[in-house]
């Protein structure tokens, strides 16, 4: 299977993959410079079980003193890590999650392998989940948050040699810990973790006693239990204070994504008045706003009406996760096939983003001028 072939078939199975399952990247190096990526992996939970895709890197180096599983020959044929990023990895990020072990170490490392080939990184914005983060948070009693503790806790097992099996343990480890602890589910903005977020402490280098000085005093019990107090404090405040910087961010979101269900009642009112409901041109693309719900079944839109006149979310993201109906999370084009139903709702075929290609219902009130 070539690189091209094999990069189609995980998009399939990403597209397809189970609802807010993350995609995780991990990448293994030739040495200990950032810049030498020699292979890069993502992983994500598929319908049935986790999936992985890997790719063979060729680093500006020829000094693979730290990878134990990947060598100078096996890619010498292959492409830089900017092509394999450009051509086989931005292709798969499908979706607004990605899952990272420390994502400030590994956002650092994918930009120094980029820019080694003169362009600049990028990564569309999107939701970062940190299972370092989620670990000191969720799993305070671990101790030690290496990621083969974390995968241990979580009775998983990984090689650490192979970056396809780590971005497998990753994602699983995710997956359980949303089950766990719901809130796990969310994630940190990108833009978040790149301005250091993450960042609960930078470790310090002990100051050297300077031999001029007399011999300090030493402190009393209580100053001492004071000192200690003050320092178990300073993780617990950085992890408070990155939780309210990213609930307020999620709740300004919802605002601004805040669909008003009484839109979906918009048919009644028509009626009522006697008013005829609009038709759109066939074939013609339009434009609906994030935020905006698309019923994939016709049998289905009694249901979703009624849920929506109830304001019932939880039954409204029932049939999201049952993919029943389908939440824009972006601005979208759609093409409308058909005349507005008795129902007010519209049939459209969507015709970019993640759901290129599908078919369903949209209401009429959430659709629109078209574009020119």
């Amino acid at each position: 299977m070539n690189e091209e072939t094999k990069t189609q078939a995980a998009l399939q199975s990403i597209i397809e993959r189970r609802n807010n399952s993350a995609i995780a990247i991990t990448a293994d190096l030739a040495n200990e410079n950032h810049n030498s990526i020699c292979r890069i992996a993502l992983a994500w939970i598929g319908q049935t079980q986790a999936q992985s895709v890997s790719y063979l890197v060729k680093p500006p180096t020829e000094d693979f003193s730290k990878s134990r599983k990947v060598t100078a020959a096996m890619v010498a044929d292959s492409p830089s890590f900017a092509t394999v990023w450009d051509q086989n990895i931005l292709p798969l990020l499908k979706g607004d999650v990605l899952a990272f072990y420390d994502a400030e170490a590994m956002l650092e490392i994918l930009k120094s392998s980029y820019e080694t080939s003169g362009g600049s990184f990028f990564l569309p914005e999107m939701y970062i989940r940190d299972l370092h983060f989620l670990a000191l948070t969720y799993l305070p009693s671990l101790g030690n948050v290496s990621f083969l503790s974390i995968v241990h806790r979580l009775r998983l097992s990984a090689d650490l040699d192979n970056a396809a099996s780590r971005a497998v343990a990753c994602t699983c480890a995710l997956d359980r810990l949303q089950h766990l602890y719901p809130a796990s589910g969310y994630g940190v903005p990108l833009s978040m973790v790149l301005a250091g977020a993450l960042r609960l402490s930078v470790p310090r280098e002990p100051e050297k006693p300077d031999p001029d000085e007399d011999e300090a005093e030493p402190l009393t019990l209580g100053a001492r239990l004071a000192n200690a107090s003050r320092i178990s404090l300073i993780p617990i405040l950085c992890i408070t204070l990155c939780l309210f910087a990213y609930y307020g961010y999620r709740h300004a979101q919802a605002q601004k994504n805040h669909v008003d269900f009484s839109s979906y009642s918009t048919t009644e009112t028509l009626q009522k008045e006697k008013k005829p409901l609009p038709n759109f041109k066939l074939g013609a693309t339009y434009t609906v706003q994030q935020g905006t719900y698309v019923v994939l079944d016709d049998k289905d839109i009694s249901l979703f009406i009624a849920a929506a006149k109830d304001r019932d979310a939880n039954k409204i993201q029932a049939m999201i996760q049952n993919h029943r109906v389908i939440l824009f999370s972006q601005v979208t084009h759609i093409e409308v096939t058909g005349s507005t139903r008795g129902n007010g709702f519209v049939p459209i075929k969507i015709i970019e983003g993640v759901y290129t290609g599908k078919t369903g219902f949209i209401a009429f009130s959430m659709i629109d001028k078209p574009n020119k």
